[in-house]
């Protein structure tokens, strides 16, 4: 008879050898359908029970990005991104300036919005842009891949992978760990990162256009004006996300700050997000058509994920993870330096075959597993950095830039992997050794 060990490790490599073709080929059902099916199967071969199952889906983690989401597609029907936007193309001036401040600009952006929102909606932006300022899309779609690649590291609102370790590692005040280890090294590559695209991209820009000077011309966007018909509170009332988001973020981090330097009782932040999220479903005029366009398709993602790994667990496989990836078990005091690189290197590597999200989520019942938890924030800060950063490895690295590519694609534009590589792989390899360096610091 077939125990559990070898039946969840056979459903487990079948269902990764699917994901990796899918990501070979770009092409194949979400990332949601590979994994509930895999949940499915691991439920009816009896390596997990149902109740199991349910037990391992961790809900924190689902209504935290939910609510986050939520707030995405209100700030977006509210015309605040496209806003930023122009403002930032105003910004930039010339098209041969214009890569570094999108870079800087998408990327700070990007820290507190999920990325994979910021990426639905900067796509079609910068189809446009390139359209009127009659320059190839491409250098701006990979300014913009990479941008919010490299911003959304700094904090747990950035991205997906980044709030299920905020939610799901055990470390204490999460806004407050990652602003401690993360912050600074991001805004250092986001400089960095400016720099290099504005070299990169810049002068092929600049050629497109003929070589000339004229600065950008954004389309007219009065957001916010001096005193609008009828008054402030109508006005705020057909858009209450510019008041609720800022407020719940503030909240958020009042919160966090005040649990870690004052010893205040902490509230869990996925129930403010949630208070928020409410809140603007209560108030806004179509909430209903909010719901319609929250991203569920990775909120599905999210829970075959906790299935899959929940009869992974159960299973005993993460015993024999411990010989394939280059991390020893926890000891008391600081991780060391070979520690925080094995997780950093093995993270960016590993995001590349399975994608980010999935990487993470196999990664932290491995790493509990090894002995590490909230005494050991650095740990967790360089999984959820080099899981992200792994982004700009390949195009293969993470789910924003299979939104970007599936984006083009519908609008006649093809990324080649050749023309992705180039650039982000030396983008990559520095932002990888800021960050690695930052945390050896924080040590």
């Amino acid at each position: 008879m077939v125990d559990s060990f070898d039946l969840a490790l056979g459903v487990l490599l079948v269902l990764y050898a699917a994901v990796i073709a899918r990501q070979l080929l770009l092409r194949g059902p979400p990332l949601s359908v590979f994994f509930l099916t895999g949940g499915a199967v691991m439920i009816a071969l009896g390596v997990l029970t149902p109740q199991q199952a349910l037990g391992a889906v961790n809900f924190s983690v689902l209504v935290f990005l939910f609510s986050m989401f939520v707030f995405a597609v209100a700030l977006e029907k509210a015309g605040v991104l496209t806003h930023l936007a122009s403002w930032l193309l105003a910004r930039g001036g010339t098209v041969e300036r214009l890569p570094t401040y999108l870079f800087v600009g998408f990327g700070l952006l990007s820290a507190f919005l999920v990325n994979d929102a910021i990426v639905l909606l900067s796509v079609p932006l910068m189809l446009s842009l390139a359209k009127r300022a009659k320059v190839p899309p491409i250098p701006l779609l990979l300014t913009i891949a990479y941008a919010v690649t490299v911003g959304s590291v700094m904090t747990p609102l950035g991205n997906p992978q980044n709030a299920l370790v905020a939610l799901s590692s055990g470390i204490s005040s999460p806004f407050s760990t990652f602003a401690r280890y993360l912050v600074l090294p991001t805004l250092l590559n986001l400089a960095i990162g400016g720099y290099l695209v504005g070299r990169w991209f810049g002068p092929e820009l600049s050629r497109a256009a003929g070589g000339h000077p004229e600065k950008l011309e954004p389309k007219s966007i009065s957001f916010f004006p001096a005193s609008p018909a009828g008054g402030w509170w109508p006005w705020i009332r057909r858009r209450p996300s510019v008041l609720i988001f800022p407020g719940t973020v503030s909240f958020l981090l009042f919160n966090d700050l005040g649990s870690s330097l004052f010893g205040m009782p902490a509230l869990p932040i996925w129930a403010i997000a949630l208070a928020g999220a409410l809140l603007l479903l209560l108030l806004h005029p179509a909430g209903k058509s909010l719901l319609d366009e929250v991203d569920w398709d990775t909120l599905l993602l999210f829970v075959g994920l906790f299935v899959v790994m929940g009869a992974v667990s159960i299973a005993g496989l993460f015993a024999g993870m411990g010989n394939i990836l280059p991390i020893p078990a926890a000891t008391a005091g600081h991780p060391s330096a070979g520690t925080l690189a094995g997780v950093l290197v093995s993270s960016v590597l590993g995001s590349q075959v399975l994608s980010n999200v999935p990487w993470t989520a196999l990664s932290i019942p491995f790493l509990q597993h090894l002995g590490y938890g909230s005494s050991a924030p650095e740990v967790w800060m360089a999984l959820a950095a080099g899981s992200t950063l792994a982004g700009n490895l390949t195009l293969m690295g993470a789910a924003s830039n299979l939104i970007v590519l599936t984006q083009t694609e519908r609008a006649g534009v093809k990324i080649s992997f050749y023309r992705f590589v180039r650039y982000g792989v030396p983008l990559t390899l520095i932002t990888v050794a800021v960050t690695f360096g930052a945390l050896l610091v924080g040590i």
